[in-house]
């Protein structure tokens, strides 16, 4: 039997995740690979990756198979300097192959180096470019707006309001991390000193009251009694709290699941608020974005859900996207969600016009990194008041037990 390939439609491999979180895979028939996120998504599914067969479906090319087999895992900073690449690439007018391979003998030898090494070979062979990113593991939503920049020919400016928009998340970490390093420089000496005092310090002392038959306060007796015990189980009990906490953390997950917990986490003061905000600040431009590109409303709920790394959020939005592909109001079926605050509710309400949904996105992005930001900061500040607060304290009990039986025993010498 003869085929007429040209009025046939080619297929595509795809591996998606299930309403009930198992992976599958398939091979479709469609037009595009759009076609293909269309046809899924319909099913509940959500899309990891779409590849083209070629020349049969029994028969996908040597290029692809081998594409396949080597594809890695890119990270989400290994993303975000590609997509800067890429986007200059663009802004340029450059051939993409010949650009990426030149950027890539710049870069240091490394893994980032030797993905995009790998991405140039998938693009040389004719692959596109969102299924070579699509190999390499990259999270869908970049695929989908490097299919968005292909349809309309914006690619490089989309992936640099991409870029802006995960700085954010990357700025609020590294303002994070900054106010984190000298609280626990300060915790890591103290707990040195601590080490040193209760294995050799405090027992001397211990020895010194005892000759002098002296009766301890209780700060004095607590300090010994700690110091101990520290010396005689003290490995086995840390490691019966690491322990123990691991267990506790794994058990109180799978009892609650992922929703649960971070719902948990949103209630701790002060950080619960600043995980909150800084998710919605990495979910509400990537949905800006994406509905700008002209990417379906289902669609663009579910990818930019998942980007936001919010359970809470990412769950909300997979219902959304269910109801508004069963063709109910958008506004109706937010006020349902418990992940999403009601500033984003009211913004949904511009959906009947959505040309001006974009823009109320991104100016509620500026407002909940704003916020994230504030809180940040007052994290920075408090932080290391904090730390050493209780610091003093601890250092302040251990002065006052032992001067306390010594000023004692000052006493009854001088008699």
């Amino acid at each position: 039997m003869i085929w007429d390939w040209t009025n046939v439609m080619p297929f595509y491999s795809f591996i998606a995740i299930d309403p009930a979180g198992q992976r599958v895979s398939g091979r479709v028939e469609a037009s595009d690979p759009d076609a293909v996120v269309s046809q899924l998504s319909v099913q509940g599914l959500r899309i990891e990756s779409v590849l083209l067969l070629r020349d049969a479906e029994q028969d996908p090319s040597p290029g692809r198979a081998a594409m396949g087999a080597a594809a890695g895992s890119l990270r989400a900073a290994d993303v975000r300097e590609i997509g800067a690449h890429i986007a200059e690439i663009a802004s340029a007018g450059l051939p993409l192959e010949a650009g990426l391979a030149a950027i890539a003998e710049e870069l240091p030898r490394g893994r980032l180096r030797r993905e995009l090494r790998k991405i140039v070979a998938d693009l040389e062979t004719g692959i596109d470019l969102e299924s070579a990113l699509s190999a390499r593991r990259a999270p869908p939503y970049v695929s989908a707006l490097v299919q968005a920049g292909r349809r309309t020919g914006r690619t490089g400016a989309i992936l640099e309001s991409f870029i802006s928009s995960t700085l954010i998340g990357f700025n609020l970490r590294q303002t994070l991390m900054l106010a984190l390093i000298y609280p626990a420089e300060l915790l890591v000496i103290v707990l040195l000193i601590a080490a040193i005092l209760q294995s050799s310090v405090i027992p001397e002392f211990a020895k010194v009251f005892e000759g002098f038959g002296l009766k301890l306060p209780w700060a004095t007796v607590v300090l010994i009694e700690m110091s101990k015990f520290m010396n005689e189980f003290g490995w086995l009990a840390l490691a019966f709290v690491a322990v123990a906490a691991l267990v506790v953390s794994v058990l109180v997950f799978l009892a609650m699941g992922p929703i649960e917990t971070r719902r948990m986490i949103c209630r701790i003061p002060a950080f619960g608020p600043l995980v909150r905000w800084a998710a919605l600040a990495r979910f509400s431009p990537l949905l800006s974005l994406l509905i700008e590109s002209r990417v379906p409303l289902d669609q663009a709920l579910v990818l930019a859900g998942e980007s936001s790394g919010d359970a809470l959020i990412y769950d909300d939005c997979r219902k959304l996207a269910e109801r508004v592909r069963a063709g109910e109001s958008l506004e109706m079926v937010a006020r349902s969600g418990r992940g999403l605050p009601i500033s984003f509710v009211r913004a949904i309400g511009l959906e009947r016009e959505r040309r001006g949904l974009p823009e109320v996105l991104q100016s509620m992005a500026d407002v909940y990194a704003g916020r994230a930001r504030a809180l940040a900061a007052l994290l920075a500040l408090f932080l290391p008041i904090i730390v050493v607060s209780l610091i003093g304290t601890f250092v302040g009990f251990v002065v006052l037990a032992l001067m306390w039986p010594l000023i004692d025993m000052l006493r009854l010498l001088s008699m």
